[in-house]
């Protein structure tokens, strides 16, 4: 029998990117924490992503919506900024069955936000509900294949039992608040779809006060929090929703904001250092820009290689990330710790990539860009035009700006992505454009990418990937028990990528908050959820 217990606050799986360490590391530690603790006021108040979809559990998608959830819910552990597990809901948990059984211990004493207990039952009900197919919840791909209803068993009243259908070493990643960021518990019976965001009901240090679609949620302090040495200092919590972190950025000049979620490298380093602070979070967060492999321009291989060859990697970290980032290599392996070193780096070579080119027998084409507008998004996607020129591929921009942006681009017309169906057509949407960039959040562990991005089964494949070879390494990585078979798995994917390009990622970024100076306690995880209940100052 294979058991591995987890039992301490806090377990590590830290994703280590050197570029973003190294940038880190330049940056004095009583910056990075905060400096001084001083007097909570009675008001934090924070500017936030504006959310594309309503912020309930079964809807949410986006970092707008997620950041909500992530003040107002309580999850069966916390993933914090650091990519380790905070137990929450559960105490403590352990494997067994070869890693195909995971045991969850409940924490007794904690109560809803209108007074009830939660109980094992509400954790069983919030599961099952994201599972079954009729509640059409978002969720759902991160489970599918991992557990369905029948696995999520209620063993006695203080212990919840998940049989899964494949060994998974990752699990307590899983169902924790990241990736699963909408599996935050509600009670039982109730659902998690629309409707839920006029109330909020959950189990988390924040109790909804006011909720204004696209313009402001505020929170009042949860008095009876579970953990009593945690309850806010702060009387009340405003999150400010902005299209863009750099419209946001006047109000934490002239002291309107705290702070602000996730900001852009050149805004930040315009910043007076004896006046605000950063808190900088290293992550597997990037932008993907697919190339869709099914349909299209972009069907040969030749030519998405010779695409990625053409971009100045380290010259855009250094240009545009200001050093807030490091070089990417095109798999998202390459952010986790199991990455295979020896596997090389991309560099650009405008002359194989013309080469490539003429193998293929393309003379170049012409292709949108699709995506939606935000800062980062506008900055890759002028580059991308710029860099795939060299080759003769000229690239028309199509960035949504819709209301709160990505409107149009996150249409779900068509959703979701299906081995073996083929959009012949682009609408500029996210899983029907042949060229686009998409936002994703900073994973713990590469699980949700491979499941709902890269393999042939994703429902999120934005490139439409088909790849044997591939889905076998990554179940490969996906069941192994130990960190030398999931190197090995990885180097697999890591080669089949730099090979066959179904995505380009040129880096990975660092998340940066910036706050005033004297202001602790306010941390932003991988997945732009921010942890604020230990606020002060």
């Amino acid at each position: 029998m294979t058991e591995i217990q987890f039992t301490s606050r806090s377990v590590s799986r830290r994703t280590v990117i050197k570029g973003a360490a190294a940038t880190a590391a330049a940056i004095p530690l009583s910056q990075l924490l905060g400096g001084e603790v001083g007097a909570a006021g009675k008001v934090l108040r924070i500017g936030a992503g504006k959310p594309n979809q309503t912020p309930v559990p079964g809807l949410t998608s986006d970092a707008g919506s997620l950041q909500i959830l992530g003040c107002v819910g309580e999850w069966l552990a916390w993933t914090d900024e650091k990519g380790a597990l905070e137990p929450r809901v559960a105490e403590s948990w352990k494997a067994s069955n070869g890693l195909k059984t995971w045991t969850f211990k409940i924490r007794k004493g904690i109560k809803f936000h209108d007074g009830t207990p939660l109980t094992v039952d509400d954790v069983v009900w919030t599961f099952k509900w994201h599972v079954d197919p009729k509640n059409a919840s978002n969720q759902l791909g991160n489970f599918k294949g991992i557990f369905d209803a029948a696995g999520v068993v209620k063993v006695d009243a203080s212990t919840v039992q998940f049989n899964l259908l494949d060994a998974n070493a990752n699990f307590p990643y899983i169902v924790a608040s990241n990736p699963s960021y909408g599996s935050l518990i509600i009670k039982n019976g109730t659902s998690g779809g629309a409707g839920w965001e006029k109330t909020m009901i959950a189990a988390g240090p924040w109790k909804l006060e006011s909720y204004t679609e696209g313009v402001k949620t505020v929170f009042v302090r949860n008095e009876d929090y579970w953990d009593a040495k945690r309850i806010p200092s702060f009387e009340k919590l405003e999150l400010v929703q902005f299209v863009s972190a750099a419209a946001a950025m006047p109000q934490l000049k002239t002291g309107k904001l705290d702070a602000i979620i996730a900001a852009q490298p050149a805004d930040v380093t315009k910043l007076n250092k004896a006046k605000f602070q950063l808190q900088l979070t290293p992550s597997a967060r990037t932008i993907h820009t697919h190339m869709r492999c099914d349909w299209g321009p972009f069907t040969d291989k030749r030519v998405r290689r010779a695409a990625a060859l053409t971009f100045d990697r380290a010259g855009y970290i250094k240009g545009v990330l200001k050093g807030f980032g490091s070089i990417g290599n095109d798999c998202i392996m390459d952010a986790f710790p199991t990455k295979d070193t020896s596997v090389p780096q991309r560099d650009k070579d405008l002359t194989e990539a013309k080469a490539l080119m003429a193998a293929a027998g393309n003379k170049g084409f012409s292709v949108d860009l699709s995506s939606w507008k935000r800062d980062d998004i506008d900055a890759l996607a002028q580059v991308i035009k710029t860099s795939f020129k060299q080759i003769g591929i000229n690239v028309t921009l199509k960035i949504d700006g819709s209301g709160g942006g990505g409107s149009v681009y996150y249409t779900y017309v068509p959703y979701p992505s299906k081995k073996g169906v083929i959009f012949e057509y682009d609408n500029n949407s996210w899983l029907a454009s042949n060229l686009g960039i998409t936002d994703w959040g900073g994973r713990p562990t590469p699980d949700v990418y491979l499941k709902r991005e890269y393999m042939s089964t994703a429902d999120w494949s934005a490139a439409h990937y088909n790849s044997a070879a591939f889905d076998a390494a990554a179940n490969e990585y996906l069941t192994a028990a130990s960190n030398a078979k999931k190197k090995a798995a990885s180097k697999k994917m890591q080669v089949i990528c730099l090979e066959d390009v179904p995505y380009m990622l040129p880096y990975y970024d660092v998340s940066i908050s910036p706050q005033r100076k004297g202001l602790t306690g306010v941390l932003v995880n991988g997945m732009s959820q921010v942890s604020c209940h230990d606020a002060k100052g």
